[in-house]
């Protein structure tokens, strides 16, 4: 990955050098069909940019479907909305000097240094920036999906972990800084709120606390200070974790899992999780996980899930998962990714890499 990004440093510096791309002006959005202008600037554009096959005909103003095809490659490299329509998002990314293209290939060439050089034969690989994970067998992709990944103000840390089991049907031991500041509010406007959600309440943490009548509880004296209650979501369709959660212990207590929540795998941006990974295709990383258990066929991991059975199934080869936060991002055949810095840690990165070191 880090070799791969050097040679399309490499390649950048040299558009750089050349003068870089056209920026285009601001205006009505540009589709398929359409004659203006600007159509010629784009062609000019996408073709420096190595999107447009076919720049012979860059003088034309038509938005013609070489054109178009073009403006599809270029949105799904830059993690925009694949509709092949100019407006305001892609026409935005266009713009973007080539000079802060080479930053960002820089600040991610430095991220690439601090990951283990031995990723694993096989491997999971989740890019916090991309949304999206990667099952990685002998240097191939073998699955590839969508993720869901943490809200800004619960951000997904960037760590390496080794996954060493599966719960089916799992409970969703709610930690507590989500249960006061998100289930709290909804039990004091709601009575029945934790009933309906199929949530229940036990005296404590200990594996032996005590169950208790949620309507025992004064719910309007607690805080973060006081909250000494585990609450607990049972299994089932609704629970928050959905029917599989891939386990690999680690201090963040940060984990992959399914969710009943589809709608959000539809959008662009995904952080909407508070801290853990939502997966688009569960059943199909279990089945990958679990292929080489003779005790875990197909039709026993999905009847298993049909059975609404809590059952843990541990893995006889653990494999190795490495949550990245990568903004750019050039695949195996040499195709150059820009994602948007959800985080916001492109800039303190650039500082980091531009101060001074400190004086011995």
């Amino acid at each position: 990955g880090y070799e791969r990004m050097r040679e399309a440093l490499f390649e950048y510096r040299i558009i750089a050098r050349a003068g870089g791309w056209p920026l285009l002006p601001f205006g009505p959005a540009l589709r398929k069909g359409d004659r203006d202008v600007r159509v010629g600037m784009l062609r000019s554009r996408l073709a420096i940019s190595g999107d447009l096959d076919s720049p012979f005909a860059s003088r034309s103003d038509l938005f013609d479907d070489d054109v178009e095809d073009a403006v599809l490659r270029f949105q799904e490299r830059h993690g925009l909305k694949v509709d092949g329509t100019v407006g305001s998002k892609t026409l935005t990314a266009l713009n973007v000097p080539v000079e802060e293209r080479i930053r960002m290939l820089e600040i991610n060439m430095e991220r690439w240094r601090w990951i283990p050089h031995d990723l694993g034969e096989r491997h999971i690989v989740v890019n916090l920036a991309r949304f999206e994970l990667n099952v990685i067998e002998d240097n191939q992709q073998i699955i590839s999906m969508l993720v869901v990944v943490g809200k800004p103000a619960r951000s997904t840390p960037v760590f390496s972990a080794q996954l060493q089991y599966l719960v089916f049907n799992p409970y969703w031991h709610i930690p507590t800084k989500i249960a006061v500041e998100d289930i709290l509010p909804k039990v004091l406007k709601d009575p029945d709120y934790l009933k309906r959600q199929k949530i229940k309440v036990f005296q404590g943490w200990g594996d032996k606390a005590p169950e208790i009548e949620p309507k025992t509880v004064s719910w309007s004296q607690l805080n973060f200070d006081n909250f000494s209650y585990k609450l607990r979501q049972e299994t089932g369709p609704q629970n928050a974790l959905g029917r599989i959660k891939f386990m690999f212990p680690n201090k963040f207590s940060v984990y992959l899992h399914d969710t009943p929540a589809r709608g959000l795998f539809k959008r662009i941006k995904r952080d909407f999780s508070a801290g853990c990974i939502r997966i688009a295709k569960p059943i199909e990383l279990a089945e990958y996980l679990l292929m080489d258990n003779l005790d875990w066929p197909r039709d026993k991991i999905r009847e298993t899930i049909s059975s609404g059975e809590r059952k843990i199934v541990r893995l006889s080869n653990p494999i190795p998962v490495h949550i990245l936060y990568l903004t750019s991002w050039v695949g195996i055949g040499g195709k150059v990714y820009f994602f948007s810095d959800v985080y916001d840690r492109d800039k303190a990165m650039m500082r980091a890499l531009e101060e001074r070191p400190p004086k011995a």
